[in-house]
């Protein structure tokens, strides 16, 4: 997703480029005034938050801001300039990097990992307890989900009739996603898992189809999973089963641990009314009582297992959509809002059971849930495993080999900074370099992005037609002014707007005729 200003001059013919403006939007003033309050309200607790995310939401206020640096583009032909902002590049809830990680990371998995057989979407969530343990001790999710990723292989290799002694082997991308449709930390798994399993044969890797689970085999799935779940956290020591306390007490031991369980919770974590539910609004005319139990879809003592969407061979446009959703942005712009008392509203995308169409969060309280979202430094939100594995052998042969252009020298190239590089000048075909089909790909340009999505190229002049290129990157403060200043001065003066001609009265209507 990214900003609505960009999607509308994409979709008009002949847009030109124009910087988003994040201090336009609603998020941008609501971070700006409100974080200091929230560093004093912690303090008067003796808390304070961790580093990186006070580091997160400084470079969000620094992120597309001009007066931070930019980059430089002119047109080789009619020399026409203009100014391209730095970004943040954070993990969290920044909706301009969230939208360029998504479209990145989606168009690398369809162009370089999944080969063209059916693939379908498993969902697994736990109980809000295992929540709280995986986004505090992410080391425990990790050995947890290469039990998870172990026990459904098996199951495909058993369903498709073969045996993991025989070298079975399906294709799995995990997506770790930490918030859901309300803004609330919710650590859950979206794995895309080859709908079958691969044997290396003497003529390579042959693909074996399996059929969609039955509800049965997704039970007893699920019945595995949460036996050895619990029995992987119980030999680690983090969890002590007791059949009269069957669920995990935690308390939180520093200022993020207490606001991510306040956050899994819907309670409030700062502010007045601490402790209490989260406001809500409601719709009863949208409220629902029906409990058709979900399609493809397995629960048992808060742990949930979904896998009903599916894409086919054919289907890549559909693939890259559902990689596109699994790797969105925690925040939708669109969906958010203050109302006249100065509360964030934060519409959900679908209503809730119970009606709730609204969450309403103090100023405070807001950037409380964001910096919930947070990520730890240094952990890896993208896994793969199989045949997707680097370390396994049947990988060279089995992703795409296509020729994208998209191909990461060892050696830097300033020449990778210009927009109006095409793909194929890439380094690929340089003769000094190696073309081995393993050499690691390069991350999509922002130009590459914006094509990609909305068929929208930014390499093009839009007065002349010419292309584009990066002639500076402007870092240094004194002469970001300078440049900056003298913009303004030249900007032509704004015209009023032109009225419309009156409309003509009944006399002098007479008067014509």
């Amino acid at each position: 997703m990214l900003h609505s200003s960009t999607v509308q001059q994409a979709r008009q013919p002949g847009a030109r480029y124009q910087r988003h403006q994040p201090e336009n939007t609603t998020l941008y003033p609501i971070i700006e005034q409100n974080l200091p309050a929230l560093r004093d309200a912690l303090q008067q607790r003796e808390a304070s938050l961790p580093g990186f995310v006070l580091a997160e939401f400084e470079d969000y206020l620094r992120c597309g801001r001009l007066e931070h640096g930019f980059v430089r583009v002119k047109c080789n032909s009619c020399r026409h300039e203009h100014l391209v902002a730095f970004s943040c590049k954070r993990r969290g809830f920044c909706p301009s990097c969230g939208a360029r990680r998504m479209i990145e990371t989606s168009a690398h998995f369809i162009d370089h990992v999944f080969p063209e057989v059916p693939v379908r979407q498993w969902v697994l969530s736990f109980p809000q307890a295992l929540r709280l343990l995986f986004a505090s001790r992410p080391d425990a999710l990790s050995r947890c989900l290469a039990v998870i990723v172990r026990a459904i292989q098996t199951d495909l290799t058993h369903r498709a009739g073969l045996t993991t002694s025989r070298g079975a082997r399906t294709g799995v991308i995990t997506l770790i996603q930490r918030f859901g449709s309300a803004l609330n930390l919710n650590v859950h798994l979206h794995m895309l898992i080859l709908d079958g399993v691969y044997t290396l044969e003497q003529n390579g890797p042959q693909f074996h189809r399996v059929a969609a689970p039955d509800a049965p085999s997704l039970e007893r799935l699920l019945n595995r999973l949460v036996a050895r779940i619990l029995r992987r956290l119980t030999r680690d020591g983090l969890l002590v089963q007791d059949p009269e306390q069957p669920w995990l007490d935690l308390e939180p031991t520093d200022t993020l641990d207490q606001l991510n369980a306040a956050s899994i919770r819907y309670r409030i974590a700062v502010g007045q009314g601490a402790g209490g539910r989260t406001l809500t609004l409601k719709n009863p005319v949208l409220a629902r009582t029906d409990s058709t139990p979900k399609p493809f879809t397995a629960n048992r003592d808060g742990f949930s297992l979904n896998a009903a969407v599916a894409c086919q061979a054919h289907q890549r446009d559909q693939l890259e959509r559902l990689c596109r959703y699994i790797t969105r942005p925690a925040l939708c712009l669109e969906r958010l809002s203050t109302n006249a008392d100065g509360q964030v509203v934060y519409q959900l995308k679908n209503p809730f059971r119970d009606g709730t169409t609204h969450v309403l969060f103090s100023p405070q309280e807001f950037l409380a849930r964001l910096a919930a979202l947070v990520p730890r430094p240094r952990v890896n939100l993208t896994r793969y495993h199989g045949v997707f594995a680097p370390s396994s052998p049947m990988r060279r042969a089995i992703v795409p080999s296509k020729a994208s252009g998209r191909r990461r020298s060892k050696t830097k190239d300033p020449a990778n900074a210009t927009l109006s590089r095409k793909p194929e000048e890439s380094n690929t075909h340089h003769p000094d370099l190696p073309t081995a089909p393993d050499l690691p790909t390069a991350p999509l340009t922002w130009a590459q992005r914006l094509k990609r999505v909305f068929e929208f190229d930014i390499t093009l002049c839009p007065l002349c037609g010419g292309q584009l290129r990066v002639i500076a990157d402007i870092t240094d403060p004194d002469l970001i002014r300078k440049i900056l200043d003298h913009r303004i001065s030249r900007a032509p003066p704004r015209r009023p707007p032109q009225r419309a001609k009156p409309h003509p009265t009944l006399p002098d209507l007479f008067a014509e005729n």
